[in-house]
C-alpha cells in the first residue's frame, strides 16, 4: 500500500512505531497542521488520534507550541493517577515517519502504573476543566493532603492503617474509631485515607520504599480503578492532632487510650 508523503516522499505503510497505538496531539501544529500530522498517523497504521487532545488510552502524546497549562494540569493529573502516554515533539514525530524508530517503541496497550514518591504524599492536585475525555470522572480524582485543623478530617473516611510488627496497632485504629473514622488493616479500593508510620515516611523521603509503599502501588496498578484519589498523612501527624484536640476537649477513654500509644512506642 503506497501513499503520498506530506513531506514530498513516498512512505510504504509497515509495522512502525505508530502502528495500532492510539496518538494525541495538545497545542499549536501550523506547518504542517494538526489536520497534516493527524492524516499522516493514520497513515502509519495509528488505531485512532484525537485532534481533540488525549485519553488514558493515548500511547503516544504528540506536543506542539503554545500548549496551555490546564492542558498540562490536566496530563499531570491523568500521570499521577497512572496514565502515562509517551511525549514527543513534533521534530520527533517527523523523525519517526522518516524511518527513525530506536527510542521510541510503545507496548501494544497502554497499562497504568503508579510509582509512589513523595509527591504523593505531598500531591497538590492542578487545577482544570473537566471536558468530554473525562468520562466517569467525579472531578476527585486529584486529592489533595489530609489537612489537620479546627475541624475533624477523618469523620466518615475509610482509613488504611497497615501493621507494623511488634507494635498493637488496635491502639491508633481505636483512637481513629473514636473520631468517627474507619480504620482498614487492608488496603481496597474504598480507601479514602492512607496512615503512614514515622518508619515509612522517612525511608519515603529518602527515596526509598518499604513493602507498605509496594503493595499499594501493586494494588492499585492490578485494580479496574482509574484513579489515585488516595490521601496520605502520617501516624505522628495524627497522634499529635489527637493531643490537640484533647488539650481543648477531653475525654477520659480517648486520653486512656493515648497513654498506651505513647507506652507502646516507648517500648
Amino acid at each position: 500500500m503506497m501513499e503520498q508523503d506530506l513531506f514530498g516522499d513516498n512512505a510504504i505503510i509497515q509495522q512502525n512505531p505508530l502502528t495500532d497505538r492510539r496518538v494525541g496531539f495538545i497545542g499549536s501544529f501550523k506547518n504542517p497542521s494538526r489536520a497534516e500530522l493527524i492524516r499522516k498517523v493514520k497513515a502509519y497504521g495509528a488505531k485512532d488520534s484525537s485532534k481533540e487532545g488525549f485519553t488514558r488510552d493515548t500511547q503516544i502524546l504528540v506536543l506542539g507550541s503554545d500548549v496551555k497549562q490546564e492542558t498540562l494540569n490536566r496530563l499531570l493529573c491523568y500521570e499521577h493517577d497512572g496514565w502515562k502516554p509517551m511525549k514527543i515533539s513534533e521534530a520527533e514525530l517527523i523523525e519517526i515517519f522518516n524511518g527513525h524508530h530506536v527510542g521510541f517503541e510503545t507496548p501494544p496497550e497502554i497499562r497504568k502504573q503508579i510509582s509512589i514518591d513523595m509527591s504523593y504524599y505531598n500531591w497538590t492536585p492542578p487545577i482544570y476543566t473537566k471536558d468530554d475525555n473525562d468520562d466517569e470522572d467525579t472531578g476527585n480524582r486529584c486529592s489533595s493532603p489530609l489537612v489537620y485543623g479546627e475541624d475533624n478530617p477523618i469523620s466518615g473516611l475509610e482509613i488504611y492503617v497497615p501493621n507494623r510488627p511488634d507494635t498493637n496497632m488496635d491502639i491508633i485504629r481505636q483512637l481513629i474509631g473514636n473520631f468517627g473514622g474507619y480504620a482498614n488493616k487492608e488496603y481496597f479500593e474504598d480507601t479514602n485515607v492512607i496512615m503512614l508510620s514515622e518508619k515509612t515516611l522517612r525511608l519515603l523521603e529518602q527515596g526509598g520504599k518499604d513493602e507498605v509503599i509496594t503493595d499499594i502501588e501493586k494494588h492499585y496498578n492490578d485494580s479496574s480503578a482509574k484513579f489515585f484519589n488516595i490521601q496520605f498523612t502520617s501516624e505522628p501527624d495524627f497522634i499529635s492532632w489527637v493531643k490537640r484536640r484533647l488539650a481543648k476537649y477531653p475525654d477520659e477513654s480517648t486520653i486512656e487510650l493515648v497513654k498506651k500509644y505513647d507506652s507502646s512506642q516507648s517500648v
